[in-house]
């Protein structure tokens, strides 16, 4: 287990380990030791590869975004040449 979990155990603190583990329907089976001595809370998080077709897609994709960007005057200032106020003088350091 990482030190810097152990340190925050002690000091109370709320710390997050993640494990990777496989859950066959019926139990969960960590696929790295863990060093828990007392019962813990614990998030379980279910990665899917083939999510089922019949729960609905609530992602976000990319281009909703920019089409919704696009349709908004959010970055309208930047149209402005009062809010261009910096020059390449400005850098530290040239790319």
């Amino acid at each position: 287990m990482d030190a810097r979990f152990r340190f925050l155990q002690r000091k109370k603190c709320k710390a997050m380990l993640s494990v990777k583990a496989i859950y066959d329907g019926k139990n969960l089976k960590l696929l790295e030791p863990v060093d828990v001595q007392t019962p813990q809370e614990v998030i379980i998080t279910f990665l899917q590869d083939n999510p089922d077709a019949s729960i609905p897609n609530s992602d976000v994709h990319g281009a909703d975004i920019q089409r919704l960007v696009e349709g908004s005057q959010a970055f309208a200032f930047l149209a402005d040449e009062e809010e261009d106020i910096y020059t390449d003088a400005d850098l530290k350091i040239k790319y």
